[in-house]
């Protein structure tokens, strides 16, 4: 997710090709990228100045070169065309490898009541964000958009990370229960002759009991969850594919396969299910 090499940069302009810029609204940009904190910048920080500068470039090109500064306007195309070239993966730097995608990530240290109880409502934050991040692939964005912080603190909570530990969590239990439905059927435990054993009956009452109740119950709230937050997250995915990398791209698959089981892991438990307790 590092953006291409720029053979020129804006913060080249000497001191007087900045004052000729005077009356240009993109002079304070400029301004605020070269004072020590702008150049220590966060990336998405990096990348709100470089949205206001695609933003606002295009009037001040136009203005000197009605002033006949035809040496400045041509080194700030060149410098706009570069940031227009690499913004998807300006984008996908301050996004997909910013603090707050991380923290949306992380594991909860307990997933407490999930998904009664969740850690804040992050959906509708990663819908505006990956509206937002279409809007400024499609060169369509307005003044407002640029305000990106309040938006990605929003996505300073574990939530991605309370779905994924649900998933592993439910993938793991019915795992453990599906070894041990297939260990005893194997043994015979399940069947008297051709009807149920004591043993086959119990069983049969704790999976009517707890995994068509409660765990199915868990489950589709979570798969709601799920709905909720994958679709965004692989809407910003997509429109940033061509700035992946491949480890982010690894580490995306290894956990779509986790979510994913959230569908197939109670689907394979009712087929061994059917299979232990339902063929005496």
């Amino acid at each position: 997710m590092t953006p291409p090499p720029a053979s020129e940069n804006v913060d080249t302009l000497s001191i007087i090709d900045f004052l000729a810029l005077s009356g240009c609204e993109l002079q304070a940009n400029i301004a605020k990228r070269n004072t020590t904190m702008g150049r220590s910048a966060s990336p998405s920080q990096q990348l709100i100045f470089d949205l206001e500068f695609i933003r606002l470039a295009p009037d001040c090109i136009e203005k000197l070169r009605a002033e006949d500064e035809g040496s400045i306007a041509d080194q700030l195309t060149t410098v706009l065309t570069q940031r227009e070239g690499g913004l998807v993966y300006t984008i996908a730097q301050a996004i997909l490898g910013g603090e707050e995608w991380r923290a949306f990530w992380r594991a909860p240290e307990s997933l407490g009541d999930y998904p009664t109880s969740t850690s804040g409502d992050s959906a509708q934050a990663l819908w505006e964000l990956s509206q937002r991040i279409k809007r400024f692939l499609e060169s369509n964005w307005s003044p407002a958009d640029e305000d990106l912080e309040p938006l990605l603190a929003r996505l300073r909570i574990d939530a991605g990370g309370q779905l994924l530990g649900a998933a592993i969590l439910q993938q793991q239990g019915l795992g453990q229960a599906n070894h041990i439905l297939a260990t005893a059927s194997a043994a015979g435990k399940y069947c008297s002759g051709e009807r149920l054993s004591e043993a086959g009956t119990i069983s049969k009452t704790i999976v009517a009991k707890y995994f068509a109740g409660d765990v199915q119950t868990w489950s589709s709230a979570v798969s709601q969850r799920h709905y909720e937050i994958q679709t965004p997250v692989a809407e910003i995915e997509q429109s940033l594919a061509e700035a992946l990398t491949d480890p982010y791209i690894a580490w995306a698959e290894t956990r779509d396969s986790h979510l994913d089981a959230l569908f197939s892991a109670p689907r394979q438990h009712v087929s061994i299910v059917q299979s232990a307790l339902d063929n005496c």
